[in-house]
């Protein structure tokens, strides 16, 4: 009786899978499923931007670096300099908020010749970041760093602010997308479909390129001779990329 039974339920489960395979060869309606989801006809695509603009922020790095016998009167000298330099700039136009210490470090110094070496005292360097957006003044702020006592521009950035490169980036967001929908509409025509609505996008990158000008020697040059320095920054290079998938007919 037992082995009757089994008999029957063994045939009751060949026939539900003879029955489940049937209507899986019936449906002749294709289905490709990534991640959970169904991906329907689409053409994707990408497109990509690239802008020149001009600068409205600039990034100036003043060193002050003093050397005396001992670290405080080393330490000393490079406050009164320094206070010199940030009340000079002050004055200039610079607004206190804008002027910042970037770094500050007290090294011993020593003076070598051939495989001897002589302590000569310590060094203080004090580094200032001063930002502007009188990009047309650069260079009189720098002429005041250094005519007050800095002895080097480590750098000087030319960046956008805040504001700007939000307005740039939309920009730059624009041009990318209709790229991508030109792009779209030529691969379209190729393969004899038309374009439906929009499926998704996507922002694939974002980044601007400051200009950056390393000017070591300008402190030098500008105490040998006492002429305004001039600045003329590039301008900033935008890129964007945007990712777009469109519906096919």
């Amino acid at each position: 009786m037992v082995k009757k039974d089994r008999n029957i339920l063994t045939i009751i489960l060949l026939l539900g899978l003879i029955l489940t395979l049937l209507i899986l060869a019936s449906n002749t309606k294709k289905t490709i499923v990534v991640s959970g989801q169904d991906v329907r006809n689409t053409i994707s695509v990408s497109g990509s931007s690239e802008l020149s603009v001009e600068p409205d922020k600039a990034e100036i790095y003043v060193n002050i670096e003093t050397t005396k016998e001992t670290a405080k009167e080393a330490k000393d000298e490079n406050a009164r300099v320094s206070k010199k330099v940030t009340d000079a700039l002050k004055k200039a136009g610079i607004k206190r908020d804008d002027i910042e210490t970037t770094q500050f470090r007290i090294n011993p110094k020593y003076e070598y010749s051939r495989a001897k070496s002589e302590f000569i005292g310590y060094t203080v360097t004090h580094v200032l970041k001063v930002t502007t957006t009188n990009i047309d003044k650069v260079g009189d702020f720098i002429d005041t760093a250094v005519d007050n006592g800095a002895t080097r521009i480590n750098s000087i950035g030319f960046t956008l602010t805040d504001k700007k490169q939000k307005e740039m980036k939309g920009e730059a967001m624009i041009r990318a997308s209709q790229e991508a929908r030109e792009k779209a509409e030529a691969l379209a025509t190729n393969l004899g479909v038309r374009l439906g609505k929009i499926t998704s996008v996507s922002e694939s990158s974002f980044n601007y390129i400051p200009f950056v000008s390393r000017s070591f020697a300008m402190a030098e040059a500008a105490i040998e001779a006492p002429v305004a320095t001039g600045i003329s920054p590039e301008d900033v290079t935008i890129r964007a990329t945007v990712n777009v998938a469109f519906e096919i007919k």
